[in-house]
């Protein structure tokens, strides 16, 4: 890592999903760009959450738990407060990302004013037997996004963001 703080931030906030945790720890993991820490946010799972966590050697890896069930937003709000990465990006517990995400979202942001606040990707979906089935929100808009994003989600899940940290300082966290 460079520096005393990750260049990023990643939460993954999870409630009984130990099936796909391990994936989506390991798709982080795997990422070409290496200056993240990867926040795990249990929200009072009663599966084998933790020790699944547990598995990974890595210390980037931070594992928070939270005593009762508060939800997904609230596991996020937990999940920022205990970062301190430029940017934050988020993965829902059953998704993966590809190996070069953050790279090119760090690369593209970086690129940008700073007044840019998010940068976002595409998704694809597949089946179980991990035959692609759907590519959905690709990228069609930029600049000035606010009335699009009240018409429609265009932004798909919170796995496709990667969002300045100072946008949740102006703004607030997840409602």
């Amino acid at each position: 890592m460079s520096g005393l703080s990750p260049k990023v931030s990643v939460i993954i906030s999870t409630y009984n999903r130990a099936q796909y945790l391990g994936r989506a720890i390991q798709s982080v993991l795997s990422q070409s760009f290496e200056d993240f820490e990867l926040i795990v946010v249990d929200d009072a799972s009663k599966d084998t959450t933790k020790d699944v966590v547990a598995q990974f050697n890595d210390s980037r890896i931070r594992y928070i738990r939270h005593e009762e069930n508060r939800g997904g937003p609230a596991a996020r709000n937990t999940g920022i407060k205990n970062t301190s990465g430029v940017f934050l990006a988020f993965l829902d517990d059953d998704d993966q990302w590809c190996q070069e995400k953050l790279q090119k979202q760090v690369r593209k942001m970086e690129s940008l004013s700073t007044r840019v606040g998010l940068v976002y990707a595409g998704s694809e979906i597949y089946n179980e037997q991990k035959k692609r089935i759907d590519c959905v929100n690709v990228p069609a808009y930029s600049g000035n996004v606010y009335k699009r994003l009240l018409l429609s989600t265009i932004l798909g899940s919170v796995s496709s963001v990667l969002v300045r940290r100072e946008c949740f300082t102006k703004v607030g966290m997840f409602d």
